[in-house]
């Protein structure tokens, strides 16, 4: 596709308002799904609806980027919901188009809009995993990995696999590493896990940052960002549960209380999060605060000097 259109990106800065020092590089998650699936597996870019679904849900997860970010997030003709049922070697073949247009948004964004800074890739679900194939790919390029502060590449399964085949990817050992990536899965006991998260899965949790079973409580949790249907349509609820890393099944499990808070929800929340299991859509809401905190850590140890 032709990113040269302003059509195509969901959120592009003006030149005036390009006034921080690094970039963030967002795609977002799956949001297309067609009553028509099975003849339309990749959203169109000419349905307003979906565009306009698209740039709320950049609006909503890329915000805690764009505050210390020049936002950029383009359209991409991402497979629909669809593909959760589909035969994995269809999957795969489809998966091309999204992970094509991603990288030639990235690409554009790169040559027109850049301007040398250093830059953030973020995603969710569908998002990051378009971003993990653009880093497997293209990230063995000395030039790009200097220049990337970090990937939060949160919703997708990354594996032990990738580390070893690909030795230029590597996963956060800490709140201030930089050229690193950050990923986990959230669930809760009880739930089943989404199919894309595989055994050998690796899993980064961001209230201590470790890969371990070391529980972080909810002490350290700076603040869920949550809906509440029929009262609230943002609230924020500091220390909302603690966290730590199942090594076995490499996904991130909160607290009981706060699992069964969100199955006491609304009817949204039980048909939409918890019966489709591992509450994939609350990945970065129940973290908000603290990924928003560490966004800026690792801007500023990024721009700071080495340690003699």
């Amino acid at each position: 596709m032709d990113y040269s259109k302003k059509s195509l990106w969901a959120f592009l800065p003006n030149r005036k308002n390009e006034t921080k020092p690094v970039d963030v590089f967002y795609v977002y998650p799956t949001i297309y799904a067609h009553p028509f699936q099975k003849k339309r597996h990749h959203m169109s870019m000419k349905n307003p609806i979906y565009l306009w679904v698209a740039k709320g849900m950049s609006a909503w997860q890329g915000q805690l980027f764009a505050r210390h970010c020049n936002f950029y997030a383009p359209h991409y003709r991402q497979l629909g919901t669809e593909s959760f049922k589909m035969p994995l070697p269809e999957v795969m073949r489809a998966e091309r188009m999204p992970y094509e247009d991603v990288r030639d948004a990235f690409h554009y964004y790169l040559e027109h809009y850049n301007n040398g800074r250093p830059f953030i890739l973020a995603g969710h679900s569908q998002g990051s995993a378009m971003l993990l194939q653009l880093m497997r790919r293209e990230f063995s390029d000395p030039l790009l990995q200097e220049k990337l502060v970090a990937a939060y590449l949160i919703g997708f399964s990354l594996t032990k696999r990738d580390f070893r085949r690909y030795p230029h990817l590597r996963l956060a050992n800490a709140a201030d590493d930089t050229g690193v990536i950050i990923s986990y899965n959230t669930t809760a006991r009880g739930l089943p896990l989404m199919r894309f998260i595989r055994p050998d899965s690796l899993c980064v949790n961001p209230l201590n940052w470790r890969h371990d079973s070391a529980y972080a409580d909810k002490s350290k949790n700076d603040g869920a960002v949550l809906f509440q249907f029929g009262k609230k349509f943002k609230y924020e609820v500091p220390h909302y549960t603690g966290a730590y890393v199942d090594e076995a099944r490499g996904v991130l499990m909160i607290d009981d209380d706060a699992a069964y808070e969100l199955y006491k929800a609304r009817w949204f929340f039980k048909k939409c999060l918890m019966n489709r299991g591992s509450l994939h859509m609350l990945d970065i809401a129940l973290f908000y605060k603290n990924l928003e905190r560490n966004v800026g850590q690792r801007i500023e140890a990024y721009f700071s000097p080495f340690p003699e």
